[in-house]
């Protein structure tokens, strides 16, 4: 009986006026990682969408499972045949706990209408056990540690109500995890394998695919460009093939612009406080990329948007001389010269409806106004600019956003946070979900600014990002600084070090932070 689990011969798709896959080979082995790579734009999205039955490929596509045809462009039929998937947005309600939510797609146990809760909690916990990480399946999933949301989400696809589940699709699995907890989900993938599941791998984080997979397919412009294993292979090359031409070393330094001795403080912040950060302190000074790193619940998530006045902080801040008083509000910051740019995936990044110009024009209507009215005209001059300056693909000001990819996404959140010239940018997560060209580009265009004027403060849990492209990096434990690390001491082993330092210093007394939730 052959090793093959899922087959894929000559798949194509075309929508109008583009073919984003054309003739796609693909072979997974039961219990592989297998990892697909690409640039954003590659086809990778379209391939998954394909194997979910959201996408009927081309005419002359096969898809075999276990070597049966599968009836592509058929949801039902793609869960019949074993095809489960996690996405990066994992899909879960926050509100609910693990039960109610692996029941809300998987069943619940029961007859006549009626919930056999024991019966329906014992049947999870068997699944969580299964994924080998311990959650309490009661909680509202949006209290859990990132790790354990994406247990849940890995535990509901592996129900075998709907049938046996053969292959796993894994999405960005890693996109919103510190690395401590990456570590516990590849050995989640690990016990996957070792039971015989096959797992498609996709992810942007190279050093994470070389490490957690067997074999890989590379995709290009919509063409399979072969299947190769990964061992010995190193990121260099492996990046050189998904661009097709040398690539900068991730993480090198030596790109960044050196900072004047006399340079002065942009921005100042004392006792900068919130539900997770304690009476933090930071300045950010002219030319200056100033990192912030920490674990998930250190306070990091809640510094970038705390400083833009999109989370409710106490502090005292000064921007460029001028001083504000806390409780700020986003329309307050932008007015003191803070802009955030928040990562592509969020929902708040842009709307997606919306077109390239709509988009930026948002940001500023005052920018592409007329006598109080927008002017469309001007809403795509400016949009324009930004495009060239920000080397957006394509080139089109009308464009929706929606169907951009991660990258040039992200650059059209940052031109929205630039739009308005602002004192500061803040930046959180900034190549999420962003394919390794892109992500080199980004981290330019950071630096340049940062060079020309307009510096910047990078809160990201990608170590990659702060070794990349920052001069500077505080590092968060338990909601204040335990360490700051500069120049040539910003390495992924110093910050994972100081990432895994216990505090020693008692709490500082917590803010009183009223009713601003």
């Amino acid at each position: 009986m052959s090793d093959v689990r899922l087959q894929l011969s000559d798949v194509s798709k075309t929508f109008p006026g583009q073919q984003a896959l054309s003739r796609v080979n693909l072979e997974v082995r039961a219990g592989e990682v297998h990892a697909l790579v690409g640039e954003n734009g590659s086809g990778k999205s379209t391939l998954i969408k394909v194997l979910s039955g959201f996408h009927r490929p081309d005419p002359g596509s096969r898809i075999e499972v276990d070597g049966v045809g599968l009836d592509p462009g058929n949801p039902a039929g793609s869960l019949a045949a074993g095809l489960r998937f996690v996405h990066q947005d994992l899909g879960l309600v926050d509100e609910l706990g693990a039960a109610e939510n692996i029941g809300l797609t998987a069943g619940f146990e029961g007859k006549l209408g009626r919930v056999a809760w024991r019966a329906h909690r014992e049947r999870v916990r068997r699944l969580m056990e299964r994924v080998g990480i311990e959650v309490d399946i009661d909680k509202q999933v949006g209290r859990l540690a990132p790790v354990e949301r994406s247990a849940v989400a890995i535990a509901r696809a592996l129900d075998d109500t709907h049938g046996v589940p053969r292959v796993l699709i894994l999405d960005e699995p890693t996109a919103a995890l510190p690395p401590a907890e990456v570590d516990r989900l590849m050995q989640v993938l690990a016990d996957l394998r070792e039971r015989g599941v096959s797992i498609i791998y996709v992810s942007h984080r190279l050093g994470e695919v070389l490490g957690v997979a067997d074999r890989l397919t590379v995709l290009r412009d919509g063409h399979s460009l072969g299947t190769l294993a990964t061992d010995g292979m190193d990121e260099a090359a492996l990046a050189e093939l998904i661009v097709g031409r040398p690539v900068s070393e991730i993480g090198r330094r030596e790109h960044l612009h050196p900072i004047s001795p006399t340079a002065q403080p942009i921005l100042i912040v004392n006792d900068l406080a919130t539900d997770l950060l304690r009476k933090v302190d930071l300045s950010l000074r002219e030319g200056e990329v100033l990192g912030v790193a920490g674990i998930a619940g250190s306070g990091r998530e809640d510094l970038a948007p705390a400083l833009a006045g999109a989370h409710p902080a106490t502090m005292r801040l000064t921007v460029a001389g001028a001083s504000s008083k806390s409780g700020m509000s986003v329309r307050q910051a932008r007015g003191c010269g803070i802009a955030l740019v928040l990562p592509n995936s969020h929902p708040a990044a842009a709307v997606r409806e919306q077109t390239v110009a709509e988009n930026i024009g948002l940001s500023r209507p005052s920018a592409v106004a007329r006598r109080g009215w927008i002017s469309r005209r001007r809403e795509r001059d400016v949009a324009r600019e930004w495009i060239e300056r920000l080397d957006v693909a394509p080139r089109d000001p009308d464009r929706d956003y929606g169907l951009l990819s991660g990258g040039n996404k992200q650059k059209v959140a940052l031109a929205r946070g630039l739009i308005g010239a602002p004192k500061v940018l803040v930046l959180q997560d900034p190549t999420s979900g962003v394919d390794v060209g892109a992500r080199q580009s980004i981290y330019q265009l950071v630096r340049d600014l940062a060079a020309t004027g307009t510096p910047s403060v990078v809160c990201s849990a990608d170590l990659d990002d702060l070794v990349g492209m920052t001069d500077r990096v505080l590092v968060l434990v338990d909601g204040v600084v335990v360490e700051e690390l500069e120049g040539d001491a910003v390495t992924e082993a110093g910050l994972l070090a100081a990432m895994a330092r216990r505090r020693s210093v008692p709490d500082p007394a917590p803010a009183q932070m009223g009713d601003q939730r």
